[in-house]
C-alpha cells in the first residue's frame, strides 16, 4: 500500500521543525494577530479579549510562550511587556500605551501589506506573476499539489491503536488553539513493540486546515526511550477523517536498541480514527 505525501508540506512545516529541543515549541504556533495601534492602554491587573490580543503579540514576537494566553494581564505578561519595551527603546514601565502599541503594530505587518516577491520567468522578463505559457524560476506554491508515493512496507514505525489521554482549548482567538494528550502502541523495526506518548499543540486556521506542533517520547518495553519533535499540516479525508502529514525530528539517546533514530528526520502520517500511523526516515 502506497500513501500520496504533499511535498508542499516540506515547505509548510519545516519551519516548525526546530533545530535543537530547548527551544519553547509553543511559540513555534503560526498566529496572525490583528494589532490596532490605537487600543486601549494595558497594564498589569487588566483582563479581556484586547489583553488576548497583546499576549498573542508577545508570543509571535518570543517574548512569552503560548501557556501565557489567558486573557489576564499577571506577572508573566508585565515582564514579557518590560522585556519587549527595553528592547525596543521604550520605557519600560509594563504600561502597553500608544508608544507601546505604536511598536508592537509597527513589526506585525499585515498579509495585505507585504512586498510581492519578484519572480524570472523563463521567457526572461520579471514580475510577480509569469504568462501561463512559460514556468517561473520560483519555489512551488504552498497551493499546489505535488506529491510522492510512500510504501507502507517502507516504514519504520507503524501504530495500529491510539488512547485518547484527553484535551484543552488555550486560546479561542484569533483561531482556537487546543493541546491534545495521546498514547499509541505500536511497533518499531528492529525493536519490537513500543509505545508512543505525544502532546500536540493545534492551531485551527479554518475549518479544513489545522497546524500543528507536537512532541513526545517512544519508549520500549524495557524501559528505554528517545524523544521527538513535529510539526504537522492536517486536512480533512474525502471520508471525513483528518490526516495529518508531519515533518518529525528525533533527539539523540544513549539507548542500543533506539540507536537508529539518533538525531534523524523522518516524515509521518496519521489519521484519526481506525487507520494505522506511519513514520518514514529520511536517508
Amino acid at each position: 500500500m502506497k500513501s500520496l505525501l504533499p511535498l508542499t508540506l516540506l515547505i509548510v512545516s519545516t519551519v516548525g521543525v526546530l533545530s535543537h529541543f530547548d527551544t519553547d515549541l509553543f511559540a513555534q504556533i503560526p498566529v496572525i494577530t490583528t494589532c490596532d495601534p490605537n487600543a486601549q492602554t494595558l497594564k498589569k491587573g487588566n483582563t479581556g479579549e484586547i489583553v488576548v490580543t497583546l499576549q498573542n503579540l508577545l508570543v509571535e514576537k518570543g517574548y512569552i510562550d503560548r501557556g501565557y494566553v489567558d486573557g489576564d494581564f499577571g506577572p508573566g505578561t508585565d515582564t514579557a511587556v518590560k522585556q519587549f519595551q527595553t528592547d525596543n527603546s521604550l520605557t519600560a514601565d509594563g504600561i502597553v500605551g500608544p508608544t507601546t502599541w505604536q511598536v508592537l503594530c509597527s513589526t506585525a505587518v499585515p498579509l495585505s501589506d507585504e512586498t510581492p516577491e519578484m519572480i524570472r520567468c523563463l521567457d526572461g522578463s520579471e514580475g510577480t506573476s509569469c504568462p501561463t505559457e512559460t514556468s517561473p524560476h520560483h519555489q512551488p506554491s504552498v497551493n499546489r499539489q505535488i506529491t510522492v508515493p510512500l510504501d507502507t512496507a517502507d516504514s519504520i514505525y507503524s501504530a495500529n491503536k491510539t488512547v485518547f489521554l484527553g484535551s484543552k482549548n488555550i486560546s479561542l482567538t484569533p483561531y482556537l488553539v487546543t493541546e491534545e494528550h495521546s498514547s499509541d502502541h505500536g511497533i518499531l523495526k528492529g525493536v519490537g513493540n513500543v509505545t508512543n506518548n505525544q502532546t500536540y499543540i493545534s492551531t485551527h486556521l479554518s475549518d479544513e486546515l489545522i497546524q500543528s506542533t507536537g512532541n513526545g517520547t517512544i519508549k520500549t518495553r524495557d524501559g528505554e526511550s528517545i524523544a521527538w519533535i513535529t510539526s504537522a499540516i492536517g486536512r480533512p479525508a474525502d471520508d471525513g477523517n483528518w490526516v495529518f502529514h508531519e515533518i518529525i525530528l528525533f533527539n539523540n539517546t544513549q539507548s542500543q536498541s533506539l540507536a537508529l533514530l539518533n538525531n534523524s528526520i523522518g516524515l509521518v502520517k496519521s489519521t484519526v480514527g481506525n487507520e494505522p500511523d506511519y513514520i518514514w526516515l529520511l536517508e
